[in-house]
């Protein structure tokens, strides 16, 4: 399979160069200079323009807006390098009210959870094809497996009970080659190698080629075991103009862990998604927005998993959209999918007057056995004086939680949000509230085992949250962030009282003697904490549930990065207070587990 796909990577690349080669079959002579200076030699340099060219790319799949200011979290390339993310799982725990329950340290399981909603808490897609659960974790996705090192770009759209997590994959402008190269290391024989390489022609074609290798030895007597993972990244493509345009890419996810008795079972998983991905535009971006057409034909293999069968299950989409200065509209059809049979979506927003937006998506999903889900969103921004701002969402559906699950069956609920938001020059702060109705999860995350065993989730009761995060900067490069998220009324499992984390980074590029932009400095220091609450359902050999505790923890971490030109140091060191507890019931997370390293940027 990827001896194939490199073969249509490289057939994308020579058509296009075939298609750049072509003479100009309008028969008009090339235009030349005919003074010539009496005794004067012919001009015998290489007329080939080597100057950088910005060429178009495909358009990012993501939920085009506009809308509410407050309702996306977007992280761009920048915000990827400099973090504290590691993982998606980490990047995600930037949004308020999520919580990852780590099964341990580095390779160990971060399944992020939302809302007390299970499968339904969180979508994920990538280049706009939904990324679904489809081996032994065909309920709930564990996104500390996909790796960041092939993306540009993250943006969560948050509803009152979900986040919809888009994914844009490198999409390389420039014809100017970049290499990428990073090598990580640190407590317990962590090793992290990672390589890269994209070009873009002026023909329009382009490579891009991502490797990113992972392992740990593992802490003895730990939920944390050996561990060790490979992604691989394919993607060619040609986009000649930004009014059309092809691609290709396969990503390849095979990934091991070890086995300790009773805590921690063997597996070994791959994954493969293939993406083949067009687009027609009616006018250039030069000349404005307008209508396109995008259309995906997708498949996706997980094969090797003693615990599953071996499986490969097609999709293909075709999304018909149009964007205008204050407002943008799609419909789109899916067909096939992991355990569905077809789906219909559409989605408008719309900005009437400067300080009103209003924004509605609504789908339907035919589910295999007959079942039928059926999804709809409604939310609003409105402006107001004084740096002042505020947002409500309403989300109502009767959807299935774990398709997978044959006995799943849909279930309907209304939840609300709202908040008021205000930006200053020196800080922000937004002030919120979600009502979520009643909703029995189905099922639970393969691979956090603990001492007692997690079958699921418990049902969650009507409940009213207050959620507040905001951001003080008050000197030159110091900021102070965090958010708050507390149960006022009911609550689930992994929902705990009084949750919150706040950082403090500091990050300069006061060091002159380099061009602007080439040194950076960023350092950080940030905690998460919450009080005790719910754990997850345990069942027993008999049947017999019961729930477990989620106690109350802190845990903090420390962050610096240097940069200087290409090349970024970095460390992080996570549980910096020798905290003695887990994320999860029954899972320890080690004490002062840091890890560091060091990545190249050329451009040649």
């Amino acid at each position: 399979m990827i001896l194939r796909s490199l073969l249509l990577a490289g057939a994308l690349t020579a058509a296009a160069r075939a298609a750049a080669a072509q003479v100009d079959s309008l028969g008009r002579p090339a235009l030349q200079d005919t003074t010539r200076r009496r005794g004067a030699k012919a001009d015998t340099t290489s007329r080939h323009d080597t100057t950088t060219a910005y060429l178009p790319t495909f358009p990012a799949a993501i939920l085009p807006g506009p809308l509410p200011l407050g309702a996306r979290y977007s992280f761009p390339l920048d915000s990827l390098v400099f973090t504290n993310a590691a993982t998606l799982s980490d990047l995600l725990l930037h949004v308020p009210g999520v919580y990852v329950a780590r099964g341990g340290f580095y390779g160990a399981p971060e399944v992020v959870l939302y809302g007390g909603r299970g499968g339904q808490g969180i979508e994920i897609y990538w280049d706009g094809m939904p990324y679904l659960p489809m081996g032994r974790d065909s309920v709930l996705l564990d996104p500390a497996r996909i790796s960041l090192a092939m993306l540009e770009r993250v943006d969560v759209v948050v509803l009152p009970a979900t986040l919809r997590v888009y994914l844009v994959s490198m999409r390389p402008r420039s014809t100017v080659p970049v290499s990428e190269v990073r090598i990580q290391t640190g407590d317990y024989s962590i090793a992290d190698y990672r390589g890269g390489f994209h070009k873009r022609w002026r023909s329009g074609a382009g490579l891009s080629i991502g490797a990113d290798w992972n392992a740990i030895a593992g802490v003895p007597g730990t939920p944390t075991t050996a561990f060790n993972s490979v992604d691989l990244w394919l993607k060619g493509e040609y986009v000649p103009n930004d009014r059309g345009g092809i691609s290709y890419q396969i990503l390849t996810s095979t990934w091991e862990r070890k086995a300790l008795a009773g805590v921690v079972d063997h597996r070994k998983e791959k994954r493969q998604d293939r993406l083949l991905r067009f687009f027609l535009a009616a006018r250039p971006d030069s000349v404005g927005p307008g209508p396109r057409i995008d259309g995906t034909i997708a498949s996706t293999t997980v094969l090797g998993d003693s615990a599953v069968a071996d499986r490969t299950v097609a999709a293909a989409r075709l999304a018909l959209s149009d964007t205008w200065h204050r407002a943008s509209a799609s419909v789109a059809m899916t067909s096939g999918g992991f355990q569905r049979s077809w789906g219909l979506e559409g989605q408008a927003a719309w900005m009437p007057l400067p300080f009103l937006t209003l924004a509605a998506d609504a789908r339907h999903t035919a589910y295999t056995l007959g079942r039928v889900g059926e999804r709809a969103h409604l939310s609003a921004g409105l402006r107001l004086p004084f740096g002042f701002s505020a947002h409500g969402d309403l989300a109502a559906g009767k959807d299935l939680d774990a398709p997978a699950l044959q006995a799943d069956t849909a279930q309907r609920a209304t939840d609300v949000a709202g908040a008021v938001r205000w930006d200053g020059r020196f800080a922000s702060l937004e002030l919120g509230g979600v009502r979520r109705d009643p909703f029995s999860p189905m099922g639970f995350a393969a691979g956090l085992v603990g001492r007692d065993s997690i079958n699921g989730l418990g049902a969650t009761p009507r409940s009213n949250y207050v959620t507040v995060q905001g951001a003080v900067r008050p000197l030159p490069g110091l900021t102070l962030s965090g958010w708050y998220f507390n149960p006022l009324a009911g609550g689930g499992d992994f929902e705990p009282p009084y949750h919150g984390r706040l950082s403090v980074t500091f990050y300069s590029k006061f060091w002159r003697h380099f061009r602007s932009g080439a040194f950076a400095l960023r350092a950080e220091y940030a905690f998460e904490s919450w009080s005790g609450g719910l754990g997850g359902v345990h069942r027993d050999s008999l049947g017999n549930a019961s729930r477990l505790p989620l106690p109350g923890a802190t845990f903090s971490e420390f962050n610096v990065q240097l940069q200087i030109v290409g090349v970024t140091a970095f460390w992080l060191q996570r549980n910096s207070r020798f905290f003695h507890g887990g994320y999860v019931h029954g899972l320890d997370y080690p004490r002062r587990a840091q890890f560091f390293g060091v990545r190249w940027i050329f451009t040649n």
